[in-house]
């Protein structure tokens, strides 16, 4: 493939977004199946909750190529606020408004229905809103799922890890060279790539604080920005047989890491390095992953829109248990197939109303709203 064949939209990426939102919900859909049916067996091996990590590696690599080109010279404060405050007033239209929105409908969902079998009480959530509002979601977490009162909002801790890297990315980028950045995400890497932060019975207090897959994703991005036309072309991205063979196998690892008895005590930090893996061979944006149009189309519509089926497909889940479940619940082959039909009916049709009615029109309203003109230094 030649140099001027690269599409400018990274069907790649999308394909990676893709993945990710499939493997959280196959992580989550077990909540509205038989605790005997043979999904829960397979969860003893695989619990798929390594799709968060690829979002994480993929955001790192996508926000971090965006901002690089535009870090200014000028180390002023005019300069660190245009280039700064910009950044943070995008990333909150981009995602806030989605996620307050959704947090008001599970805390209407708790009024109504809370503390009657399916969702927790409303109290319990009211609290667990109030750590999603305020983006301390994941040290909340630490202390709500082993007491079982995180209820729908349990999802915000990844958000909250985000919006916290965020806040941070655009100062590390303002006052350090990109040679400095990645050393120091290297650091941050290699500090907890060991870290034993298995998710099971306990709840590890560096599980939902973990930055190693966000932090190869910014460096991947450091390299592609520095060096795109000299670094190393692997030929083997040309290859539809090497792409196919390292997207399959990257993904059974992904899922196998996830295992609650996992075959490495770090298998978290290698979760992270496999995504780093897949990021590193999208970041070419050749298509290895994307070749066959029918898949691209598909990975374009649902990973564009990964981020609202996040955030509806616990309300989704949610809604069948209200819907359907009671103390006669019935799990045969017609009852699971209607649970889950409307599962999915109902996570698409909520985050089809969240992308273009929420997301799609406060994101631009983000894009536009930019400092007009510098800010005059403090004397």
């Amino acid at each position: 493939m030649q140099q001027s064949a690269i599409s400018k939209k990274n069907h790649d990426i999308e394909v990676l977004r893709t993945v990710a939102i499939v493997f959280v919900i196959l992580a989550h859909v077990a909540g509205i199946l038989s605790p005997d049916s043979l999904y829960w067996r397979i969860l003893d091996y695989a619990r798929f909750g390594s799709g968060v990590d690829l979002f994480f590696c993929v955001s790192g690599f996508i926000i971090t190529s965006s901002i690089l080109s535009t870090v200014p010279k000028d180390k002023s404060l005019s300069a660190f606020a245009n280039f700064t405050v910009p950044f943070w007033k995008k990333r909150f239209w981009r995602l806030m408004p989605s996620a307050i929105f959704w947090i008001f409908i599970v805390l209407l969902l708790a009024f109504i229905w809370g503390g009657k079998g399916q969702i927790i009480p409303f109290e319990n959530m009211f609290t667990s809103a109030l750590h999603a509002l305020t983006q301390t979601q994941n040290f909340y977490f630490i202390e709500c799922r082993p007491a079982g009162t995180c209820g729908e909002l349990g999802i915000y801790w990844s958000l909250s890890l985000e919006n916290q890297f965020y806040l941070l990315l655009p100062l590390l980028a303002f006052f350090l060279t990109d040679r400095k950045l990645a050393l120091f995400f290297f650091v941050v890497f290699i500090i907890q790539v060991f870290l034993p932060r298995t998710l099971n019975a306990a709840t590890p207090v560096m599980w939902p604080l973990r930055t190693d897959a966000v932090a190869l994703g910014v460096i991947i991005a450091i390299f592609a920005h520095n060096a795109p036309s000299s670094r190393p072309y692997p030929r083997l991205l040309e290859s539809k047989a090497f792409c196919a063979g390292a997207f399959m196998i990257a993904l059974l690892l992904l899922a196998l890491l996830s295992s609650p008895q996992p075959f490495l005590s770090f298998s978290v930090g290698i979760t992270a390095v496999v995504s780093g893996f897949l990021v590193l061979l999208a970041s070419y944006n050749r298509g290895c992953f994307s070749s066959h149009p029918t898949v691209r189309v598909f990975c374009d519509y649902i990973g564009s829109r990964s981020y609202s089926i996040y955030l509806t497909h616990v309300v989704a889940l949610s809604l069948t248990k209200i819907l359907f479940f009671s103390a006669a619940t019935r799990y045969d082959g017609l009852h699971t197939a209607l649970y889950l039909a409307f599962f999915l009916v109902a996570t698409l049709l909520m985050s089809e109303f969240n992308y273009r009615i929420i997301e799609m029109p406060l994101r631009a309203l983000g894009r536009k709203n930019k400092l007009k003109k510098p800010v005059a230094p403090f004397i």
